[in-house]
C-alpha cells in the first residue's frame, strides 16, 4: 500500500478530498463511514459527501448489511475504462490535427502568397496570441473567436487571461465571440470582454479560432504540449470569416 498515494486517483478525476476518502477504502477493502471519518480526520458531511460523488463517479459501490452500510472498491475497470477514453480522445485529436493539416495543404496548392506556421508550448500561444490585439489596435479591426470557452484561461492560468481582458478593454479591441453554452458556468465569464453569444455544442468546433486581417489562427489546447497553427492567407481568412458569420445569425 505504500505505493498507492492519492496522487495517482486525482489524475483519474478525483478531487484531493475524493482521493483521501478513496484510499481508504481501498486500504480497508470493505468499510462502514465512521471508520472512513475517524481514520481520515474529515468532517462527517465532507466523508458523506466525497463517498457519495464516488459511487456516482463509479469508484465505489456498497451493500446494506444488517442495517450497516458497507463500501468497497468497484474493481479496476473504471479505472481501464477512464484510460481507454484517453487514448481515444487522443485518437481523436491526432485525426483532427492529420485533418487540418490535409486542409492546410491543399490551400497551398490553391495560393500562392500565404504562410503557414506551426507553434508548440503555452508561450509562444500567448505571444500569438498579444499579436492579436496589437494588429487590430493597429489596423482599427474586429477580430472573430469560436471556441468551446474557457480552455484559454484553463492553458496559460487565470491571472494571464484577466490580463488579457483588462487589456483589450483598454485598447478598445473589438471582437465577435461564439462559445458553447454549456461553459457559462465557467469562471472566465467573470472576466471576458466583448460580443458574446452562444451556440450548441454540436455545432461548435474543437478547435480554438482567431480569425484578424488575413490571419486564422487555429489552437488545439487539448494537445501535449498546446499546438498553434497560424495561416496568413486572404482566401482562408475569407473562408473562415464567412462561416463564422452563418454560426453568428444562429447564435444566441
Amino acid at each position: 500500500m505504500e505505493i498507492i498515494k492519492e496522487e495517482n486517483f486525482i489524475e483519474f478525476g478525483m478531487t484531493p478530498t475524493e482521493a483521501k476518502v478513496f484510499l481508504e477504502v481501498v486500504k480497508a477493502n470493505e468499510t462502514k463511514i465512521g471508520t472512513i471519518i475517524k481514520r481520515t480526520g474529515l468532517h462527517r458531511g465532507t466523508v458523506y459527501n466525497s463517498i457519495n460523488d464516488l459511487i456516482k463517479k463509479g469508484f465505489v459501490s456498497f451493500i446494506d448489511e444488517d442495517k450497516s452500510r458497507i463500501y468497497k472498491l468497484s474493481g479496476k475497470n473504471i479505472f481501464n475504462n477512464i484510460l481507454n477514453e484517453r487514448k481515444k480522445d487522443m485518437a481523436d485529436k491526432e485525426k483532427i490535427i492529420s485533418s487540418f493539416f490535409e486542409e492546410i495543404e491543399k490551400i497551398q496548392n490553391m495560393e500562392k502568397k500565404q504562410s503557414v506556421r506551426v507553434y508548440y508550448g503555452v508561450p509562444a500561444f500567448k505571444s500569438l496570441f498579444l499579436e492579436i490585439y496589437d494588429e487590430c489596435k493597429k489596423n482599427n479591426w474586429e477580430y472573430y473567436f469560436q471556441g468551446m470557452g474557457g480552455e484559454m484561461q484553463d492553458a496559460t492560468g487565470e491571472a494571464f487571461y484577466k490580463y488579457t481582458q483588462k487589456l483589450k478593454k483598454k485598447l478598445k479591441v473589438k471582437c465577435k465571440v461564439i462559445l458553447d453554452k454549456k461553459t457559462k458556468k465557467h469562471s472566465f465569464h467573470r472576466v471576458v470582454h466583448g460580443n458574446i453569444r452562444y451556440i450548441d455544442s454540436d455545432r461548435n468546433s474543437p478547435i480554438n479560432i482567431w480569425m484578424y486581417g488575413n490571419i486564422v489562427l487555429l489552437i488545439l489546447f487539448g494537445t501535449n504540449p498546446l499546438i498553434s497553427i497560424k495561416i496568413e492567407s486572404q482566401i482562408t481568412s475569407e473562408a473562415f470569416k464567412g462561416y463564422f458569420e452563418k454560426l453568428w445569425t444562429i447564435a444566441r
